[in-house]
């Protein structure tokens, strides 16, 4: 089952409400029920103490027998009472405890050395639990007839008042069902609130989406007022519009690929198709036909290879391909480049100098790195002006290796060092296919002249990424360019 978003924030709305509700109602019901026995405990204590001011006051002429006292007649609102000696004894009581009197059960030790003290007695069979009160006084005691020394002086007592609890339970019963009652009505309506209140609470999200799906997928752009969208939802919004950026991006770098790709693919196929037509006009000789077949050929071999390089670009930005690791000599890879790039060099009067590397086994994808290479020294050559050189060196690092593609032209413009590895960055001349080897130089990027179509640094990067390591411009090197490939320690 599909979660839902609603459901869960109902269903903590209502665990949350029950959970305080019964917090609330247990507060309550426990706040009550102290607030009712100190109020009890306040009237028994001022009971004990006003009637062990009487004893007290008429200690001279009130006299008990030693022993408990037939039980008074006593209204059931009166409160039970009973006087013990320091021994224990009882010598009074209001009734007996055979007539349902809690204090008839008292011992000496529930005498208590304080003033008064609050006990809660043991439930009787007929009144069931009862609170009384302990208070200390003086009382004239009664002359025994076996102790002739006795002559009923004045003796410490207790004087015990005790009320039954059930009032209190009573009003406690009560007002728990109060409680229980108001507790499930305020349940129901805070189930209904927040039934609604989730519904509102997830229609952001509703009216979010729909804004989305009317996004333009040809210019997806997305005029949303951030400001009325809630707080909770902005990492949406900020992914959601990132990501329409770098699809209009996308889109864009798509629209001029095939710009540029039909442009840079006229070229050769207007070539080939004007020689055709020129050889078809009247006939030929058999040199005329092989050198129109030669021209032919290294047009489409310059088309194919444009082809081939759009198909790698196109691969390593989908993520098709992977590398496949394997154990390489560094000073291999390195010779195998510059051998690579050696014929070009030849041709444009460059001198391609490589630094001594150290003697180093690599793990990694042998063919790519050659590939990225050949590709920085094939555009460091191609922007030198003859006569000049362009060097290979590698240094040592704590993290790997730093491989650096050295060239004395005339550098790269600031304005378009960070479009440098974006696809076919190169000037509007090299592109009619204006422009030597030499006066221009790398100031206009990836010239275009004798076939460069600007996919090489780009290529060079992606390949350099999928290998973990990364090629960059040395913007502080000058005069001419400098482009580095760190590749992580393997």
């Amino acid at each position: 089952m599909r979660p839902s978003l609603n459901k869960r924030l109902f269903h903590l709305y209502s665990a949350s409400t029950l959970v305080v509700l019964v917090l609330a109602a247990g507060a309550a019901w426990i706040m009550m029920r102290r607030a009712l026995v100190r109020a009890l405990d306040e009237s028994l204590y001022a009971e004990a103490q006003a009637f062990a001011g009487r004893v007290e006051i008429d200690m001279g002429s009130l006299e008990f027998e030693s022993g408990t006292l037939p039980p008074a007649r006593r209204l059931p609102t009166d409160p039970y009472v009973a006087i013990l000696d320091d021994h224990g004894r009882i010598i009074f009581a209001s009734a007996s405890s055979g007539d349902g009197n809690p204090l008839g059960s008292l011992r000496a030790r529930d005498i208590s050395p304080e003033s008064h003290v609050c006990f809660n007695a043991s439930p009787s069979a007929d009144e069931g639990a009862f609170r009384f009160v302990g208070f200390r006084t003086l009382i004239q005691a009664e002359d025994d007839p076996d102790d002739p020394d006795d002559g009923g002086s004045p003796m410490h007592a207790r004087v015990f008042v005790a009320r039954p609890l059930a009032p209190v339970t009573a009003t406690m019963t009560q007002l728990a069902t109060v409680l229980g009652f108001a507790a499930a009505a305020s349940l129901c309506v805070g189930l209904v609130l927040g039934r609604w209140a989730t519904r509102r609470a997830a229609r952001p999200v509703h009216e979010l989406a729909d804004s989305v799906a009317r996004v333009n997928p040809a210019l997806p752009d997305w005029p949303i007022d951030e400001s009325r969208v809630p707080v909770e939802l902005e990492p949406i919004v900020r992914t959601t519009r990132s990501l329409l950026d770098r699809v209009r991006d996308e889109l864009e770098n798509r629209r001029r690929l095939t710009t540029d790709v039909a442009h840079d693919l006229r070229t050769p196929v207007a070539g080939v198709r004007a020689l055709l037509d020129v050889c078809l006009q009247r006939p030929r000789s058999a040199s005329e036909y092989v050198e129109a077949i030669q021209q032919s050929r290294a047009a489409l071999r310059e088309l194919s290879r444009l082809l081939d390089d759009v198909l790698t670009l196109s691969r390593l930005e989908a993520g098709v391909d992977q590398p496949t690791l394997t154990v390489s000599r560094l000073r291999e890879i390195l010779s195998a480049a510059a051998a690579t790039v050696q014929p070009l060099a030849s041709a444009r009067g460059i001198r391609l100098s490589t630094a001594p590397a150290p003697e180093l086994e690599l793990r990694t994808d042998g063919p790519r790195l050659i590939k990225i290479l050949s590709n920085l020294l094939s555009n460091a050559v191609e922007h030198s002006p003859a006569g000049e050189e362009v060097r290979l060196a590698t240094t040592r690092n704590g993290t790997g290796l730093e491989i650096s593609v050295t060239d004395r032209g005339a550098g790269i413009p600031a304005e378009m060092r960070d479009r440098i590895f974006d696809r076919f960055v190169r000037a509007d001349a090299a592109r009619s296919g204006a422009g030597g080897s030499g006066a221009s130089g790398p100031a206009t990027a990836e010239k275009g002249s004798e076939g460069h179509h600007g996919l090489g640094l780009p290529i060079a990067a992606r390949l350099a990424r999928m290998l973990g390591g990364e090629v960059s411009l040395d913007t502080q090197y000058s005069p001419g360019s400098r482009f580095v490939f760190k590749l992580p320690r393997t």
